[in-house]
């Protein structure tokens, strides 16, 4: 198959005149200067960029409201006999079971993502870069799913003591909070960052899994509670206090936000091409039409591991395409093995990347395969400038002369490092170097997990506004 012939639709839209044919041989030689960055005491930037990052903060908010709420709870003054404080808790419970699900629905992120795009250049940078971080609202997903983990404890505690007093005498909600205790810390521990980073697919199964056994066992869970209510208020019947329960309302809306990405669960038809020579990543075209900086999650079968890639949209507006690289063993399969359709779930969600609209001009970092959603989002890109910092092994020999030329012709003076010819460059000191010299209003990065960590953290610390994927689902 001729790249060439097959990537000339992608490249359609870039006319940036410059040298093809020299770029087909080699990159343009580019000085890598050595960059002092600026020192700064080690315990605020420790303390402000890891401590106390943005999603640690939306966390802490999250955790502190809802110790205001309990405490408000448990020191109130019942109302009457029909406002028990076991009511009180299953509702907190509910309510921040509901939100940690909201937060990670694809039409909530993408409407939270396009709100703070909107904000114009005008808008004073420091709101600007606080805006961007949008992407780490997974904050408020993990702090609602503690708090809620954390509340049902303490109603499992008060209706163990219950039970023992001899006020609640059914055995089987017993059976069923404590089944639910046990899912709910299961999940909280599988999610802890060390566990699950080791164990990933682990981690997914409790958490996908455990969530739904969860909800399943909720119901009865609520059916039980209120009539063991009923006994204690009154002669109204089960089904009567359950309607009055706002937990009732609460988990119907849960349940229901839990199944909407599984109703659109559908066949995503692939057309594999390889880039370049060898086998170290490959290209999925999509035949759906696809947006600008979204994200698709695709697997082999439903109900296994699922991975995110971001895609390239097509410049004729018709289909996309992923680039997967070798970086495990999904991804292995998937470059070594590729199929002709995967499973995708939901609506696609936008990325970090969509909030390189809120900067006059940017710097994008990225390594290996992380050039494909970058090029695809300059390319869409009409107010803001970007340049290039793209450090990848052998890239012609591995993506291929057209992506590579694509690159050059969106960023003419685009910093290409071949690791194979040079070795691994301080992509920390080129990314501050370039920062500086084109007067840049942030810093992106789209690379792995360690490397963009780092990047994210040296810069920051040093002030410069820097924005990276932080895998926090």
């Amino acid at each position: 198959m001729d790249d060439a012939a097959e990537l000339e639709p992608f490249l359609s839209e870039v006319h940036v005149e410059h040298n093809k044919t020299s770029l087909a041989t080699s990159f343009p030689a580019v000085e890598l200067p050595s960059i002092n960055l600026p020192p700064q005491v080690w315990f605020l930037r420790f303390a402000r960029c890891s401590i106390f990052s943005v999603y640690r903060r939306i966390f802490l908010v999250v955790l502190v409201v809802n110790i205001w709420q309990g405490h408000r709870i448990i020191t109130m003054k019942r109302r009457s006999k029909y406002s028990p404080l076991l009511v009180d808790m299953s509702t907190a419970f509910a309510l921040n079971m509901f939100i940690a699900i909201l937060i990670r629905q694809d039409y909530i992120i993408n409407l939270s993502f396009k709100i703070c795009g909107m904000v114009p250049f005008a808008t004073p940078l420091r709101i600007r870069r606080s805006l961007a971080k949008v992407y780490e609202y997974g904050g408020l997903h993990s702090g609602a799913a503690v708090c809620s983990v954390l509340w049902f404890s303490l109603l499992s505690a008060i209706l163990t003591w219950e039970f023992l007093s001899l006020r609640i005498a059914d055995p089987l909600i017993m059976m069923c909070t404590f089944t639910v205790v046990c899912i709910l810390w299961s999940m909280v521990i599988a999610a802890y960052p060390a566990i699950r980073a080791s164990k990933h697919n682990a981690f997914e199964v409790i958490h996908r899994f455990g969530g739904w056994l969860v909800l399943a066992l909720f119901w009865p869970e609520l059916w039980l509670f209120t009539r063991a209510l009923g006994h204690q208020s009154g002669p109204s019947s089960p089904g009567a206090v359950l309607s009055k329960l706002p937990a009732f309302w609460l988990l119907v809306g849960t349940c229901f936000h839990v199944a909407l990405p599984w109703m659109r669960l559908r066949r995503l038809e692939i057309k594999p091409e390889r880039l370049g020579v060898g086998v170290h990543a490959i290209r999925l075209r999509l035949s759906e039409p696809v947006s600008n900086c979204v994200v698709y999650r695709i697997a082999d079968a439903p109900l296994k591991e699922w991975h995110s890639f971001a895609c390239i949209p097509s410049p004729d507006g018709h289909g996309g395409s992923l680039i997967v690289s070798n970086a495990g063993d999904w991804t292995r399969r998937a470059v070594n093995n590729p199929k002709t359709s995967y499973y995708t779930r939901g609506t696609p969600t936008v990325g970090v990347l969509c909030m390189t609209r809120l900067f006059r001009q940017v710097v994008i970092v990225t390594t290996g395969s992380g050039i494909g959603p970058c090029l695809g989002t300059m390319m869409k890109l009409r107010t803001t400038r970007c340049r290039v910092l793209w450090s990848a092994p052998e890239p012609r020999h591995t993506f291929g002369d057209q992506l590579c030329n694509a690159v050059m012709e969106v960023d003419p003076g685009a910093v290409v490092i071949d690791t194979h010819a040079v070795g691994r460059k301080d992509l920390v000191g080129l990314a501050y170097g370039m920062y500086n010299e084109n007067n840049a209003e942030a810093v992106f990065c789209v690379s792995n997990k360690a490397l963009t960590r780092h990047l994210v953290y040296e810069l920051e610390s040093r002030g410069v506004p820097t924005f990276g994927p932080i895998w926090d689902s």
